[in-house]
């Protein structure tokens, strides 16, 4: 392997260097019928309602939201034929195209945090984000770092990595999500992006004061004391109900603390994050 390859195989994010005149795109959503949106399948990933429409899918049809599969067992749907500003948008990726799908999060859902494990550069996969509809309030983490996606942009995401999506907004979030292979081209795509775009991120919501609490947690030797009490020998604690336990000391001492920031961070850090914190 080269080292650009090795290089691009890094990337966790990039705006890429292209964008879409977003009205177009839009007037085409608009137009799509109520009735063509289907729930997506993986209920558990989700609170609220996060629904999709398939220009391009494995059995061609526009309810097949499925994204899995090799490039030669997807086809374009009806739906592509009916939105050639979106194809559009899909022709001007060179790469072998798998699941191309419009994501719709209702305002006030959120998608819970979770990897998709094999959806990475690393397995020679890229999945492409063109939004088309959002809003300010509209939170998109990706490794505790918020994304700041607007209409029209392209961005490449590594969603191996842990992410989630909650969209505070009172309109629906939409994108045009482009799935494939990585080849040469894109690689050369995502290089630039680097180089030549700048990105803008920053530390999600809730993740400063969550740190604030865990130095306090290292200098406070009665809040470990508290905290240890959930790890006492033989005594056996929940995720959930340790979480709980840490959420409920720092309100106690002023810090209304975001659990999913919380939550994010154990799972992420686990071992470390209990050796700074009950000073193991």
């Amino acid at each position: 392997m080269s080292t650009a390859e090795k290089n691009v195989l890094m990337i966790p994010w990039t705006r890429l260097p292209m964008s879409f005149d977003p009205a177009p795109l839009r007037a085409e959503l608009d137009a799509i019928a109520p009735e063509r949106w289907k729930i997506h399948f993986n209920r558990a990933d989700y609170e609220g309602q996060w629904s999709s429409v398939s220009l391009r899918s494995r059995s061609g049809r526009v309810d097949d939201g499925v994204a899995h599969g090799e490039v030669a067992e997807f086809q374009d749907t009806a739906m592509m034929q009916q939105c050639p500003h979106m194809r559009a948008v899909v022709e001007a990726f060179a790469f072998p195209k798998k699941a191309v799908r419009l994501l719709r999060l209702q305002a006030g859902s959120r998608v819970k945090e979770h990897c998709d494990r094999d959806l990475g550069l690393a397995d020679g996969e890229l999945r492409i984000h063109v939004p088309i509809a959002t809003n300010d309030k509209l939170e998109f983490v990706v490794s505790n770092r918020r994304l700041v996606l607007r209409e029209g942009e392209a961005w490449y995401i590594d969603f191996s990595q842990p992410h989630r999506i909650f969209n505070g907004g009172d309109s629906d979030r939409t994108h045009l999500v482009i799935d494939g292979r990585v080849n040469e081209w894109a690689q050369e795509l995502l290089e630039r992006g680097v180089r030549e775009v700048v990105t803008e991120t920053e530390a999600a919501p809730g993740v400063a004061r969550f740190k604030e609490f865990c130095e306090q947690v290292c200098e406070d030797a009665a809040l470990q004391d508290e905290l240890m009490l959930e790890m006492a020998p033989g005594v056996f604690v929940g995720q959930e109900e340790f979480l709980g336990t840490v959420i409920s000391a720092g309100a106690k001492r002023g810090y209304e603390l975001n659990p999913e920031v919380v939550e994010s961070f154990f799972t992420q850090q686990r071992k470390e994050w209990l050796q700074r914190s009950v000073g193991l």
